[in-house]
């Protein structure tokens, strides 16, 4: 296919190099001089203006910093979105906020231009080596479409539902392991205060939901089967978190996620979740949420 590709980035350049590679025409533009030289390097042509990359493409990718700029090189005074030849596809790869997909959305499609959301999980590094996960949001025309592309570009491609779905999948995504990594930091260092083996220590949390995620084992077990009757009760789970903050504050420690956490394990407690197991704290988030 013959590809427009905005935004060469660490991201953008290893997803073009892949597309290049596999033998796709690649029209590419973007502000960073170097940027635009390894894309030349690499066998892509060199557009002197978004609306020149994207001439006579079949498919134009954007993968840049924020919503602004994604609404600008679209949509903006000298659009692109208004320079592309009929039937052409329109990826956006950015991690924006949903609510902006859906207008650019929207918005494109008024003017008769179809576009997929499709951001990326993993990292710059995965992008050169062309193993990214791609969630994807659009018709399933033009997700298949497109498909060849990302399967160029990526080892996993989920198409999760209609447009914004990808992106919205995303923060889910990135939410989780965010939030994740400050947990495990805090675990870590707590864990070293306790002068414990840390290759023991993972061994153990490896066999818990600790290292094995709630999605893979408590959640399946009990309230995504809508039974929260208690194998590990929500007051007991409570208890123990008060335990390891008082434990941390003790060693120097600031477990501000738990803190965080207590909170919200008081408010389920309050809500009478607390005789039932953990689980239920989806049961919990639902209802403050307003969720049926």
């Amino acid at each position: 296919m013959h590809v427009g590709f905005i935004g060469l980035g660490m991201m953008g350049g290893g997803m073009s190099s892949n597309l290049l590679k596999a033998g796709h025409t690649v029209s590419g533009f973007d502000l960073s001089p170097a940027s635009m030289e390894r894309h030349a390097k690499a066998g892509g042509i060199v557009a002197k203006s978004a609306k020149e990359a994207v001439k006579d493409a079949d498919v134009i990718f954007t993968m840049l910093p924020n919503g602004p700029d994604v609404e600008h090189v679209l949509l903006g005074p000298d659009g692109v979105a208004a320079h592309i030849k009929p039937g052409a596809v329109i990826v956006d790869s950015s991690t924006i906020l949903p609510k902006a997909t859906d207008s650019i959305a929207a918005r494109l499609k008024a003017m008769g231009v179809a576009m997929v959301d499709a951001p990326i999980g993993r990292t710059s590094e995965h992008a050169w080596a062309g193993t990214l996960i791609f969630m994807v949001g659009g018709e399933k025309a033009h997700f298949e479409k497109v498909l060849p592309l990302l399967e160029v570009m990526g080892e996993v491609t989920y198409h999760c539902g209609p447009v914004g779905t990808g992106i919205r999948t995303k923060i889910i995504n990135n939410y989780m392991s965010i939030v994740l990594n400050v947990l495990t930091a805090e675990a870590l260092t707590l864990s070293e205060k306790f002068a414990l083996d840390r290759d023991t220590l993972i061994k153990v949390l490896m066999g818990t939901p600790a290292g094995r995620s709630h999605l893979t084992t408590s959640y399946p077990a009990k309230v995504f089967k809508n039974d929260v009757t208690a194998t590990f009760m929500l007051d007991l789970a409570a208890k123990d978190l008060g335990l390891a903050i008082q434990a941390g504050a003790a060693e120097g420690v600031p477990l501000a996620t738990g803190a965080a956490a207590q909170q919200i394990y008081n408010i389920a407690q309050s809500h009478g979740h607390g005789k039932e197991d953990w689980t239920a704290m989806l049961v919990n988030m639902r209802e403050l949420a307003g969720l049926k």
